[in-house]
């Protein structure tokens, strides 16, 4: 399937981030000032495209040169916002790569408040098909919330919910995997896997039922767990597991949803 190849296009702006130059904002302002060349001509546009592979681009007169691909995965405790940049100067997961050369950027967000798995990569197109609606790439998160859920409420969760947007409209979540784990002295825990990715989802889609959460972790990127990794802390991906996001990556599922922005949970 032709529509499924990948691209080797990328955003000039985002070749920049990854190859470390500056963030993908900052690039946008360099662009505007005349400040990038590609083969020698000056860019202006900054949604303009390039090919890394043909194309020689130059960022204040210097040659840039795409850095290693490099994939982290962190155990990302609460309290941390899922930027590498944070103008109000609050702690950012950037603080916790103690040892990351490159510029990695999280592949979706998680909530300050939200604990778990986090992906971190400069491997722009990779980021971005995981993060597509088209390939449903699943995330499992564990949800303590106040109350006991019944049965009625449950299949809601699973067969979706009309919660509100971005833009403020409502709309129906996609179909997601719900279970009681565990019943607690105040409420439950639930485990709930999506396949989509709309801001504060699981929140608010808990809180659409009538039961708020209390605490949020992300359990499950796809296959990959926190698994011996303690809170606020990181490994590289195995060639392995990388091959495995990459095969992923490259398998749409069947039921291919809407586009929807991808943040935080």
């Amino acid at each position: 399937m032709s529509g499924l190849q990948p691209d080797s296009h990328r955003r000039l702006t985002q070749f920049l981030a990854d190859a470390g130059v500056c963030s993908r904002r900052d690039a946008e302002e360099m662009i505007r000032r005349g400040a990038v060349t590609v083969n020698g001509a000056v860019v202006a546009d900054p949604t303009a495209r390039i090919d890394p592979d043909r194309d020689a681009v130059k960022a204040a007169g210097r040659l840039v040169r795409p850095e290693a691909p490099v994939y982290v995965l962190l155990n990302k405790p609460a309290g941390f916002i899922s930027t590498l940049d944070d103008p109000e100067g609050r702690p950012t997961v950037r603080d916790l790569l103690r040892g990351v050369r490159a510029r990695v950027y999280p592949v979706g967000r998680l909530d300050w408040n939200t604990e778990g798995v986090l992906l971190l990569t400069n491997d722009g197109d990779l980021a971005q098909r995981l993060t597509h609606p088209r390939y449903g790439f699943p995330k499992t998160y564990l949800a303590k919330v106040r109350g006991f859920p019944e049965a009625g409420a449950l299949r809601k969760l699973a067969q979706g919910v009309r919660i509100p947007g971005w833009n403020g409209r409502y709309e129906k979540t996609l179909p997601a995997q719900v279970r009681v784990r565990q019943r607690v002295r105040d409420g439950a825990l639930l485990e709930i896997t999506l396949r989509e990715g709309r801001q504060h989802q699981v929140k608010k889609m808990c809180a659409s039922i009538g039961h708020p959460v209390l605490a949020l972790a992300r359990i499950r990127f796809g296959f990959l767990t926190p698994a011996g990794l303690a809170p606020g802390r990181w490994r590289h991906l195995t060639p392995a597991e990388v091959n495995r996001l990459k095969a992923y990556s490259f398998s749409p599922t069947e039921e291919s949803p809407s586009r929807r922005r991808t943040t935080g949970a």
